[in-house]
């Protein structure tokens, strides 16, 4: 009986010690098989495009490959959704845009809320524009809200969506402004855009990459920053035309909660020198993403901030859950 005992704590022991082991060497090995990457979005949108940009230069940094898998469906909640229940094992990524992840939570029932990610790195920060066609009527933005203060609802702001930036940024716009417009969802960026330029609404709230690569197609009424933006230089703020409006879609990465932290910070390490080759750079620009690299810490800050706002203006709205 003794002789069992001590032949079984050998055991113990020894099965303690290589599990140490082979979880030493998976950290060091990491990662040893292929990243799955969750984009959320259609092939060909800006999220692909930036995804497809760090994929180009993945390899230098890592011996197997980044995959991205594409699930998409109502705003991005079908991928967030799959990204929030992968298994925590490191070898999951996706995609986050906010405020989605903060809007879908609150607006409807969900499968995941903002809690349900470890934030990985923000990539770009996308700011909001006002933007009527270049024929358009209105040559500034006090004319368009003069227009909607006489005849409410008259005129369709076509934006990606509901619960998602471009609604947000609506609704604050008609509460700052003290407008009501016609609010009119699209399947996506391009779709809204399309509309535009095609006479079936009179304005969209979008953002500065939908407008700056072909910027002679509109006139932007605003831009939602502090400052100019140097892509549109000639574009007014909404703030110096007297609407306190400061909004962006902000993209970035993350992985499903409780993911180990040593992979995490490998992650991390290679994505903050990727995205400062001028490579990756270039092609941001020429794709009309604006850069906006920021740690996962610090962003996880600024989406708790973003909610409380976020939450007040859904429920000033009767947009909540």
């Amino acid at each position: 009986m003794k002789k069992c005992s001590v032949l079984l704590s050998i055991t113990l022991m020894m099965a303690l010690f290589l599990s140490a082991c082979s979880s030493s060497t998976s950290v060091e090995d990491y990662p040893n098989r292929n990243i799955i990457t969750i984009n959320p979005f259609s092939a060909g949108g800006t999220t692909d495009v930036n995804l497809r940009l760090i994929e180009s230069l993945w390899t230098d940094y890592f011996e197997t490959n980044m995959v991205i898998e594409y699930k998409t469906g109502a705003g991005g909640e079908v991928g967030f959704t799959e990204l929030a229940k992968a298994k925590p094992d490191g070898y999951t990524i996706g995609a986050i845009n906010t405020p989605h992840i903060i809007l879908q939570p609150l607006g409807r029932p969900t499968e995941f809320d903002t809690d349900s990610f470890d934030i990985l790195v923000r990539l770009v920060s996308d700011p909001q524009v006002l933007a009527v066609r270049a024929d358009s009527e209105f040559d500034r933005l006090d004319q368009f809200i003069d227009h909607l203060k006489q005849n409410p609802r008259s005129l369709t702001v076509g934006m990606t969506g509901t619960l998602t930036g471009d609604h947000l940024t609506t609704l604050m716009f008609m509460d700052r402004a003290g407008v009501e417009v016609n609010p009119t969802p699209f399947q996506g960026a391009a779709d809204q855009v399309a509309a535009l330029l095609g006479g079936h609404v009179d304005a969209i709230m979008g953002n500065v990459g939908d407008v700056a690569k072909e910027p002679q197609q509109f006139k932007v009424l605003a831009v939602a920053t502090e400052e100019r933006h140097e892509w549109l230089p000639d574009a007014p703020t909404f703030k110096e035309q007297g609407i306190d409006l400061v909004a962006a879609i902000d993209r970035g990465l993350a992985m499903p909660k409780g993911s180990p932290r040593e992979a995490y910070e490998k992650l991390y390490e290679a994505l903050e020198k990727i995205t400062d080759l001028p490579e990756y750079l270039e092609g941001m620009e020429n794709a009309g993403l604006p850069p906006a690299f920021l740690s996962g810490d610090e962003w996880a800050k600024l989406i708790e901030e973003q909610k409380q706002e976020a939450e007040s203006i859904l429920e000033q709205f009767n947009e909540i859950n």
